[in-house]
């Protein structure tokens, strides 16, 4: 096997590694959103479109609490993104720090939300909604931020388009997966807030604890292939 071939199948190993984590990642995030939206009553921690369209009519109609809601959870998700974006860009072991940080985010979260209060426990989460989307964006290969979740729909119905008639047809429903696997993740945020209502933050930091060890396509570890090339950041 040449260095070639083994450099190609590490890395389509730990490509799939990262679409793992992306599901994942964005299955977390459409379970703290969906106990977000029913807490806040209907503002979230990670759909920034909807905060902000929240954000202007509200502004519209005189409605200035909800105003100051929505503008707090897009300067917290926003702060989400910078931090994601900041460790990804300078820290060691730079993935494994952002998903530290989500889980601890969601923890401090969930704490707050079950022994004070739930709006500022939820309040909270926008900041990893911001941490999960830098995580998403610039952490692994599967580049489809929260913002996104729209436009992966777009995405996968154009590559439905283009697959007709190809020997490739079906290469929309890889794409169209990312956008399911946050509705799932929806769906099961809303069901376990039934069941549990706050205390259903606590599955939160478990599955955000879980995208801790799961594998990554870390940067980091890629070891150069050029001995003196020094490590990539």
């Amino acid at each position: 096997m040449t260095a070639r071939t083994a450099r190609a199948e590490r890395s389509a190993r730990l490509g799939s590694s990262d679409v793992v984590l992306g599901v994942w990642l964005l299955g977390l995030a459409g379970f703290v959103d969906a106990i977000a939206f029913v807490v806040l009553q209907g503002s979230f921690v990670a759909f920034m479109s909807g905060n902000s369209t929240i954000l202007g009519s509200s502004t519209a109609t005189g409605h200035w609490g909800l105003v100051g809601l929505t503008a707090l959870l897009v300067v917290l998700f926003f702060g989400g993104c910078f931090a994601g974006a900041a460790i990804v860009r300078w820290v060691g072991h730079a993935h494994r720090v952002v998903m530290v940080a989500i889980a601890v985010v969601i923890l401090v979260g969930a704490i707050v939300a079950t022994t004070a209060s739930e709006w500022s426990g939820m309040v909270l989460v926008a900041l990893a909604g911001g941490l999960i989307s830098s995580a998403l964006s610039a952490g692994t290969d599967v580049h489809v931020g929260l913002t996104y979740v729209t436009g992966t729909l777009v995405k996968a119905a154009h590559q439905l388009a283009a697959g007709i008639g190809t020997e490739h047809p079906w290469s929309w429903l890889s794409t169209v997966g990312y956008w399911f696997s946050f509705a799932v993740g929806a769906a099961l945020g809303g069901l376990a807030f039934r069941g549990f209502g706050a205390q259903a933050l606590w599955i939160a930091v478990g599955l955000a604890v879980v995208a801790c060890v799961l594998p990554v396509r870390g940067r980091e570890t890629d070891a150069p292939d050029d001995p003196g090339a020094g490590v990539r950041s």
